[in-house]
């Protein structure tokens, strides 16, 4: 997804199967090749074309597994077969019910169901880089919430020293984070606990929210469009608009993927958030919100 350049910005603010033909040219030494002259390791899998769909669907099926989202361009260049055959491949995986197509690609047949250890390994570069630029925007001496999400697991980590921060979160693993830590006042929110976001949340959550006030809140999103930012359940996001209310600064924090993901819920439209921190935007795409692209 091509990422317009780093920064503060407004948007306002914001067929046949290819043939291998022998070459005389030379790669770099030390790299092996085929035939082709391609590097080898970037050759098609000959196994995975048009004679092995079973074995290409697999393939397809453990990318999707692996990364919550691969696109069909990516496919094509993968393995070596024509957008018509990925776009059959994909149409069938669906039908069956093993993925769910998206716009350019696909997605885990439930993808707001990963586990949180399996969500925390995707894009964790591009998490910790978003983490990296939304710890600048904390004031010292000031309260900050976090809601439940890998990447505001990396902001927990990444909470600046000596600071004289006082921080809310109904996320079980940033409170472990930060419970050791004598510098910081921690204010862990209970109620029911849930096994898929390792947060808490139902009546007391909420009740427990209602009195506090924070400076700056940095919301998680399962999914992102132009309307807004979205969520799994209505338990989550129930919290979420919670969180929103006792803050006077709202900072969404999410990687690009979140553009490619849908879910059920939409939490808030873009008018209640001040800022998105992202590693990328969709090409021509423009939100109403102030968006820094972390590096």
């Amino acid at each position: 997804m091509p990422a317009t350049r780093p920064g503060d910005q407004n948007a306002p603010d914001t067929a046949s199967a290819p043939q291998v033909v022998p070459t005389t040219a030379s790669a770099p030494q030390g790299v092996p090749t085929s035939v082709s002259g391609m590097p080898a390791d970037r050759q098609p899998d000959p196994g995975l074309r048009y004679g092995s769909a079973p074995g290409r669907r697999a393939a397809i099926l453990r990318r999707v597994s692996r990364d919550g989202y691969v696109s069909a361009a990516d496919l094509v260049d993968e393995l070596g077969v024509s957008p018509n055959t990925i776009r059959r491949d994909l149409q069938r995986l669906a039908s069956d019910g093993l993925i769910r197509a998206v716009r350019g690609g696909a997605t885990p047949a439930d993808a707001t169901a990963l586990p949180f250890s399996d969500r925390s390994i995707q894009a964790a570069d591009a998490k910790r880089a978003i983490a990296a630029a939304a710890v600048r925007h904390i004031e010292p001496g000031t309260t900050v919430a976090l809601d439940s999400g890998t990447t505001t697991l990396e902001i927990a980590k990444l909470l600046p020293a000596d600071a004289d921060l006082t921080v809310v979160t109904h996320s079980l693993p940033a409170i472990a984070a930060l419970a050791p830590r004598p510098d910081i006042t921690l204010i862990g929110i209970g109620g029911q606990y849930s096994r898929d976001t390792r947060s808490f949340g139902g009546p007391e959550t909420l009740a427990a929210l209602e009195h506090l006030g924070v400076r700056t809140l940095f919301l998680a999103a399962t999914a992102l469009d132009e309307a807004g930012v979205y969520g799994a359940t209505p338990y989550e996001a129930e919290t979420k608009r919670r969180l929103i209310s006792i803050a006077r600064d709202t900072i969404v924090v999410s990687d690009a993927r979140k553009f490619e993901l849908s879910a059920p819920i939409r939490v808030c439209t873009w008018s209640a958030v001040t800022r998105l921190i992202t590693d990328a935007l969709p090409e021509g795409f423009t939100l109403p919100v102030r968006t820094t692209l972390a590096p």
